[in-house]
């Protein structure tokens, strides 16, 4: 019997699972960073799929290809899907919502939302905050060794991909946003909602709440409802404030324990020169 084959669009490869079936994406997460999607992945892993929440270290450098308008999204939607993965979610995945449909045409989109723009401004601040402290050089004043990181400095070219499908500048979502007008955040939020509802057809849509638990989303995937499993609560918040914090204190610690490592070598060294000699 003929197997049958799908086609990477991009590089005109087939592409199979481990069972021989032909890979691909099954749901597609569409909604921005700080809608849940943490909480999303959680629940879809539980049902079954395995989600790619955030691009792997080994996957980096495509996408700052894409970033840099020296690959197509494709490659690194194909890096996705070739490592195993059936659905996808968070930014960068969100901001090419519509790439993944053209390739995945059968998939469903979940658009995770907040309660309201400005739920989603703040907490998309709290996030950059974090953003913003991996992202600084090295200087004298501030000793990190974050971008000295080859993946860290392929995760700062991705991120000038997400908001440019909305029109905006690459990384203006990202770093630009402070120097924006009040409300300019809600604004693309609600852009990006927009954007989605007019590209994915109704019955391949679910706008989700993640307050709202298990029952849209398994009626949606057809999936059953796990009965003794809570729906999964992911609040990054806090950790995401904690992480800030601790990324500070390693950025200016590295240096002198390093240092200091290295001098107490050297005194060893010495010592152990003297014993030899005596």
């Amino acid at each position: 019997m003929k197997k049958s084959v799908a086609k990477n669009r991009d590089e005109g490869r087939p592409f199979y699972s481990g069972s021989g079936e032909p890979r691909r994406i099954l749901v597609i997460g569409a909604g921005l960073g700080r809608t849940g999607t943490k909480s999303l992945a959680a629940a879809l892993d539980l049902l079954g799929y395995r989600t790619y929440h955030f691009p792997l270290p080994e996957h980096s450098t495509a996408w700052a290809a894409y970033a840099d308008g020296t690959a197509p999204a494709q490659h690194a939607i194909m890096a996705a899907v070739n490592s195993g993965y059936d659905a996808t979610c968070d930014q960068p995945m969100a901001d090419v919502f519509a790439t993944q449909l053209e390739m995945f045409p059968d998939a469903k989109v979940v658009l995770t939302v907040r309660d309201s723009p400005e739920k989603w401004a703040a907490s998309w601040r709290v996030l950059m905050e974090f953003i913003e402290v991996q992202e600084r050089p090295f200087s004298l004043l501030y000793p990190t060794f974050i971008q000295f990181v080859p993946f860290m400095r392929n995760w700062k070219r991705m991120r000038d991909v997400m908001g440019i499908h909305l029109g905006l500048r690459p990384g203006q979502l990202v770093r630009g946003y402070k120097y924006e007008d009040e409300g300019w955040l809600e604004r693309q939020y609600e852009s990006h909602i927009a954007s989605v509802r007019e590209h994915v057809p109704k019955d391949q849509l679910l706008v989700f709440n993640v307050k709202e638990g298990w029952d849209p989303l398994c009626n949606f995937l057809e999936k059953d409802i796990p009965e003794t499993i809570p729906f999964p609560n992911v609040n990054e918040s806090r950790d995401l404030k904690r992480a800030t914090t601790m990324m500070k204190v390693v950025s200016y610690c590295w240096m002198p324990l390093l240092l200091g490592t290295g001098y107490a070598i050297s005194l060893t060294l010495r010592s152990l020169r003297k014993v030899k000699i005596s």
